[in-house]
């Protein structure tokens, strides 16, 4: 299986996606799962109000085989304080590592 995160400009643009990812009301055999997250909240004030509502539209996709067809909407937030599907860390480590290897979440212990 393979974790990807991606951010879409709007929940429309992600919406007219989300349709290729079906076969009437099942998910296509490539597509394990779909979390939609919407609107991430970066900060928060005193009162738990949101002062920084990301303007992209965030989903999770745990994938059988990854079609490779949403690559321009795929992110790499660094692998902690995130949504993970359960038991599926090691699958977005893997993919983070793949984009970013030099960062200090994909160094073993005999490489530091």
């Amino acid at each position: 299986m393979i974790f990807k995160k991606y951010e879409f400009a709007n929940e429309q643009e992600w919406l007219t996606i989300r349709e290729t990812l079906y076969n009437d009301e099942a998910l296509i055999s490539e597509c394990a799962a779909i979390h939609e997250i919407g609107h991430i909240c970066f900060a928060y004030d005193e009162e738990g109000e949101c002062t920084d509502l990301s303007t992209k539209y965030a989903v999770d996709i745990l994938w059988n085989i990854d079609l490779g067809n949403l690559v321009q909407y795929e992110v790499y937030p660094n692998p902690d304080g995130i949504h993970i599907f359960a038991g599926c860390a090691e699958l977005y480590l893997k993919s983070f590592c793949e984009v970013n290897p030099t960062s200090p979440y994909c160094q073993t212990e005999e490489e530091e």
